[in-house]
């Protein structure tokens, strides 16, 4: 069986932001732009690990302490921040799948009424995804292209439980396991680097003291920015090859 195209297929997803381009930002701007924005602006980030002083064990104990009360008190923001943008994602999905012409309101009212199934999907998603990444990146890439479809699958093919959305995603891929891996690589990976300098420099300007507020503001505006581009591109790369695979299935 033949694989998927890369590069016919970011052409297509970069065809699909241009036809709909105010479309697409006026629903990526508030539910993946701004919730990002405000995370990097009022949360303060995890804790990292001790590199200096004292045993391993206990440097490593010390650490996993600090990240559960950290997460006990700031987790349930990352959560809503995570919930929101998959709100807008799905409203993405609703508006290029939705076999015809909608508005933005309509895009938005199918994707809250799918919101349960399309959440337990994404969480099933990331389980996997999550468990290669920590394990060995090439792996989770992988599983991560075999699964880049799971979204699409529930909004073009209704009626269908979470579930069987990730089997679905993972036939339409067989056979283009590499191609999908490629994609998801373009996705994760591409957006890890274009977030690096905005992240090294907010370093940089909180220094010990706090730095200045509004460089702080613009850097992680940047940041927030560059996490909106990687989600619209992850939602309009997933229907570029969801099309063609299932042309090709066909």
């Amino acid at each position: 069986m033949m694989g998927l195209d890369v590069v016919a297929t970011l052409r297509d997803a970069w065809g699909l932001f241009r036809r709909d381009r105010s479309l697409l930002l006026r629903l990526a701007a508030p539910f993946l732009f701004w919730p990002a924005f405000a995370l990097g602006l009022l949360v303060p980030a995890p804790p990292l690990p001790e590199t200096d002083g004292g045993e391993a064990t206990a440097r490593a104990m010390a650490w996993v302490d600090s990240v559960g009360a950290w997460a006990g008190q700031y987790g349930g923001w990352y959560f809503a921040t995570y919930a929101i943008g998959l709100i807008g994602t799905a409203a993405i999905l609703a508006l290029q799948l939705s076999g015809g012409s909608v508005t933005v309101g309509e895009a938005l009212a199918r994707a809250l009424k799918m919101m349960p199934r399309f959440l337990l999907a994404m969480i099933l998603v990331a389980l996997p995804v999550g468990a290669g990444m920590l394990l060995y990146i090439l792996p989770g890439l992988y599983v991560a292209g075999r699964l880049l479809l799971v979204g699409p699958v529930l909004f073009a093919e209704q009626r269908m439980a979470a579930m069987a959305a990730l089997t679905r995603s993972v036939v339409l891929t067989r056979g283009a396991g590499l191609s999908m891996a490629a994609l998801a690589s373009f996705i994760y990976l591409g957006g890890m680097l274009a977030a690096q300098p905005f992240l090294a420099l907010i370093a940089v300007v909180e220094g010990d003291g706090g730095g200045n507020p509004v460089a702080l503001a613009l850097l992680q505006g940047g940041a927030a920015a560059v996490a909106m581009a990687a989600g619209l591109a992850q939602a309009l790369i997933a229907v570029a090859a969801y099309r063609r695979l299932v042309n090709r299935a066909a």
